[in-house]
């Protein structure tokens, strides 16, 4: 086993086939995608990449795996998961979750079909690699690429397999809660990793085994589900993570539909083809920032917005509210269930009344769960074992058990290209934008009945 210094965890171990791994061209191209997108404008260490982030994966997965499969016919499935734990960001584009959003979106619907409304592209983009590299053939094998993306699918092996990289207490958020916090210099992600591990078990369900945790656990996992809310609240939702995210997500967008600019359009509109893996890998954070901001792309709103960003002049946050503290709850409502169907002529409207052009404003509607339903996330409850009779740690846990789930706080916010003259006219200007927004944004909803427009930029 050959060992890797991590500022994390200490050394970590890979074997030689795992090293190999590492050094190829598909594994090494994540060396210059950020785990945090544009986080270090605001927290100037977060310059981790997806790299660090997936050898310390394969080394949490090593060690819950060895723990909770420790039978000597489990010796393949965990060299497997290991494998899967490396392997499973390799298909992130550009600034991570930021190019998630677009390649959801401008995917040729007519050559890709998914298969279930929870499946993603970029997810698909990650199989599709996994399973076509040249390199990871020579070095493992089709069948065992196969086994890889099975175990990433939850498709092969038992269910504790998934449950280890993807599941509502994997080995994925234990590592970025822990990687994220320190880069950022904050102590919201910090919580007891080595008493976790300890305390988590196997619970057998009919023929399959499935991730659990020990009544021992539970003040422990309370800890680590904290982390992950105050996380969310403090830095991955920060103003200027929110604000530079939109902005590149703007700037793609209409890089795509109003600029035309081609190269974006083959990047970003996955077909399912060979030749789309190949232009894919060619692309990560530095590659994207320097060709659109060279003399090959031509001036527009992409290369406007992306100029702003090398330079740090970035979009300001004009209005913000709690879709709750909106008096009218018809309002209320449509702004939650329906946003999307007239966010654009939100945009038009402020960008006409503060003399703006309405493509680079920006409205922005996100949620934060409450930490009882952040608990489970979209994997499922985690389950504690007390005896012969599992529960679900919510309803176990003291402190969560008393937590509306149903609560959550839905926030709409604007950011504008907005140059202010001193703290004095910030303030001034931001409280009437604050007023005269809310006016406006209640109006479109009022006159968009029930068509309003559509979500295209």
């Amino acid at each position: 086993m050959r060992e890797i210094r991590d500022p994390v965890h200490g050394f970590i171990h890979r074997s030689s086939v795992e090293e190999e791994i590492i050094d190829t061209p598909l594994f090494q191209r994540l060396r210059k995608i950020k785990q945090l997108a544009l986080a270090s404008m605001v927290y100037p260490g977060a310059l981790h990449t997806r790299f660090d982030h997936s050898l310390g994966v394969m080394h949490l997965a090593g060690r819950l795996s060895g723990q909770l499969l420790n039978d000597n016919d489990d010796m393949e499935s965990i060299r497997i998961v290991r494998f899967a734990a490396l392997l499973h960001d390799v298909g992130h584009g550009p600034f991570s979750h930021v190019s998630e959003s677009i390649v959801d979106k401008f995917y040729d619907k007519e050559k890709v079909t998914l298969t279930t409304d929870k499946e993603k592209i970029h997810e698909i983009i990650t199989y599709e690699l996994i399973l076509h590299d040249d390199n990871l053939t020579k070095l493992l094998g089709e069948r065992l690429q196969e086994q890889i993306v099975g175990v990433l699918k939850g498709e092969w092996g038992e269910r504790i397999l998934k449950d280890i990289i993807s599941g509502p207490l994997d080995a994925d958020k234990q590592d970025y809660l822990l990687r994220d916090s320190y880069f950022c210099g904050v102590k919201y992600g910090i919580y007891d990793i080595e008493r976790l591990i300890d305390t988590m078990d196997v619970k057998r369900d009919m023929d399959e085994r499935v991730l659990a945790i020990s009544a021992d656990g539970v003040h422990t996992l309370e800890q680590f589900v904290l982390a992950k809310y105050y996380m969310t609240t403090q830095v991955y939702r920060h103003k200027i993570r929110l604000i530079t995210d939109s902005m590149i997500i703007r700037a793609i967008e209409l890089g795509i539909t109003k600029d035309k600019i081609d190269y974006l359009c083959k990047l970003y509109t996955y077909d399912g083809s060979p030749e789309f893996l190949k232009e894919w890998l060619k692309w990560n954070d530095e590659v994207l920032v320097t060709t659109i901001c060279s003399d090959q792309t031509p001036q527009g709103y992409c290369k406007h917005i992306f100029q702003r960003l090398t330079e740090r002049k970035l979009f300001k946050r004009i209005f913000t509210k709690r879709i709750g503290d909106f008096k009218n709850p018809v309002i209320r409502q449509r702004i939650s269930e329906e946003f999307k169907k007239f966010s654009k002529d939100i945009e038009s409207a402020i960008g006409m009344h503060i003399g703006i052009d309405p493509f680079l404003v920006i409205a922005n509607k996100f949620t934060i769960q409450s930490v009882r339903e952040q608990s489970r996330n979209s994997e499922g409850s985690i389950l504690v074992l007390q005896g012969n009779t599992p529960d679900i740690f919510e309803e176990e846990s003291l402190l969560f058990r008393s937590i509306n789930e149903a609560e959550k706080d839905e926030f709409l916010e604007v950011y504008a290209p907005i140059v202010f003259k001193g703290d004095k006219d910030k303030k001034v200007r931001l409280r009437e934008y604050s007023e005269q927004i809310e006016v406006l944004i209640e109006n479109v909803i009022k006159d968009s009945g029930e068509e309003g427009n559509n979500e295209s930029i």
